[in-house]
Parts: C-alpha cells; sequence; structure tokens
C-alpha cells in the first residue's frame, strides 16, 4: 500500500490538478482532502499494476502517467454513486458506462506493461 504521508511530495502535485479538474468540469466538490488523496492513490496502485511497476524508495509511479492518473481518479469521482453499474437511467436521463469497473479499459490500454522478470 502506499503511503500518502511518505510520498507526498509525489502525490501532492496530483492531487492539486485532480482538484482543478474537478471545478472545471464543475463536479460536485464535497469531496474532502481524504477523498482527494485515496482517489490518487487508487489510480496509482491501477497503474502500476497494470504496469507491473515495482515501488522503490524514490519512485511511487512512472511520472510519464501523471495525467492518466489523474484522469482515472476524476473519472471514479465522477462515477460515484454508480459503483459497478454499466448504465443509468433517472428521470428520463441516461448514463452509460464502458464496463462496470472503476476505470474504463480504454484508459487503462494507455498503460503500457514492463517485462516481468523470472
Amino acid at each position: 500500500m502506499i503511503s500518502y504521508e511518505k510520498n507526498k511530495e509525489q502525490i501532492d502535485p496530483l492531487i492539486e490538478s485532480l482538484k482543478r479538474k474537478v471545478k472545471i468540469r464543475d463536479l460536485e466538490s464535497d469531496f474532502t482532502e481524504n477523498d482527494y488523496i485515496d482517489e490518487i492513490i487508487d489510480a496509482i496502485s491501477a497503474v502500476n499494476e497494470r504496469r507491473n511497476f515495482v515501488i522503490t524508495s524514490e519512485k511511487i509511479f512512472d511520472e510519464k502517467y501523471s495525467s492518466l492518473i489523474v484522469q482515472l481518479a476524476l473519472f471514479s469521482m465522477a462515477k460515484m454513486g454508480a459503483e459497478g453499474e454499466t448504465s443509468h437511467s433517472e428521470n428520463g436521463i441516461s448514463r452509460g458506462y464502458s464496463g462496470a469497473s472503476s476505470y474504463p479499459e480504454s484508459l487503462l490500454s494507455e498503460v503500457k506493461p514492463l517485462a516481468k522478470g523470472v
């Protein structure tokens, strides 16, 4: 598990970027600082898992995926309340999601896996 306190320097710029994007998209901003931290850490974990990235004391993720991590966190936050759904209709408004997972495969497919060591 990634520790926010130990990796604050690397995570904080991602959180600030996420906050800006949330405000631009006018999502409900009832999110707490811990909500932002949790979403970023979950997105980092998803990218690292897909990439087969091994966390070191210097690096908790490959920085070329910073913007993708923010996009994944934003997608997850926008889908809050509809977790596990592939579509949703309410009051004549229909939403469709690319899958029931937290992150769409179309975004995760941008992650290029590293070769696994034997």
